[in-house]
């Protein structure tokens, strides 16, 4: 009877992914069809998978830290800070791509343990914390900026240098080194089970010998090894990136959202991880498609994001009887 029962659910699960992929393969289709034989090209899906990248990445950070029921705001400014550190390591003391790429992941981790340190021990709601850590980060940007300009200087600008990264074919390596990465410690790793146990109840998991506090501080150093990667390629491939003041770093994170979110919402059918990496795809597509069919970008693009990351958010908590927090 076990057998069966076990047999009967991986037949269940192949029928699941199979339909998932079939729908995924009709989407891009439909896609075509509405953007007259534009969307799927050679050139068009190079692009697609260019703008998927570092969003990707981004949201695999956001699967190790939202998991543990950690909402942080403050991804975005964390990035800025990142990507100029490693433009800082790659350019101006001459470290090249492993400055670049260490440089970026050595930032993100540290400021994710402070903030994933700071959250475990006020007794304020994430979101709330990480809103002020945004600000403090965006400041301290900001700060540094003003005084290179001060000196006759400006913010990290890489020119010429370290921009493969950023480019194909290499990021498309990357991004499935990546994939590969964060499926291994998400589903195959000590780490990954606590954080998903936490996720799924954080009494129990205490119950189990888990400690919450600890494993909370290593989602976010995992999570923060993810947001330099995204640091370090977003920098690789726009050479600069600049400073910004008024919260508006969190906007640069709801791409993610929306690809987080999409994820969940068919996590039952296909493993989060993977699921980030097609929803990543597909969200680009939708922007894609919009920008073919004219629909301007700024405007009712940011609508459609708007109503994409409240649609999705509404599909991944449902079954979920307890509060967002």
């Amino acid at each position: 009877m076990a057998k069966t029962s076990v047999k009967d659910k991986e037949a269940s699960n192949l029928k699941d992914r199979a339909v998932f992929f079939i729908a995924f393969i009709i989407l891009l289709i439909l896609l075509d069809i509405i953007s007259k034989g534009r969307y799927l090209t050679a050139s068009n899906i190079k692009s697609l998978i260019t703008q998927s990248v570092v969003p990707t990445f981004i949201a695999w950070g956001m699967c190790f830290i939202f998991t543990t029921g950690v909402m942080d705001l403050s991804i975005g400014a964390i990035m800025i800070l990142a990507s100029n550190m490693g433009g800082t390591l790659a350019v101006s003391l001459g470290f090249g791509y492993p400055g670049l790429i260490i440089g970026s992941i050595l930032a993100a981790v540290i400021l994710q343990t402070i903030n994933l340190t700071l959250f475990t021990k006020a007794n304020i709601p994430s979101w709330v914390a990480g809103l002020g850590m945004a600000m403090i980060y965006e400041s301290v940007g900001s700060v540094y900026s003003s005084h290179m300009i001060s000196l006759g200087k400006q913010a990290v600008d890489l020119g010429n240098k370290c921009r493969a990264l950023g480019a194909s074919p290499v990021n498309m390596i990357v991004w499935i080194i990546g994939l590969v990465i964060a499926y291994i410690i998400f589903n195959r790793t000590s780490a990954g089970l606590n954080i998903r146990a936490i996720g799924g109840n954080k009494a129990v998991s205490k119950m189990m010998g888990i400690n919450i506090e600890k494993a909370i501080i290593i989602s976010g150093m995992i999570g923060g090894v993810f947001l330099g990667l995204a640091s370090a390629i977003n920098e690789s491939y726009s050479g600069r990136i600049m400073p910004v003041t008024g919260l508006s770093s969190i906007a640069s994170i709801f791409t993610s959202l929306a690809i987080l979110f999409l994820a969940q919402s068919f996590e039952s059918k296909v493993n989060l991880t993977i699921g980030v990496l097609f929803s990543a795809f597909l969200i680009s597509s939708l922007f894609n498609v919009l920008t073919i069919l004219g629909v301007p970008s700024g405007t009712w693009q940011e609508v459609c994001l708007g109503i994409s990351i409240i649609f999705f958010g509404i599909l991944s908590q449902r079954g979920n009887k307890g509060v967002s927090k």
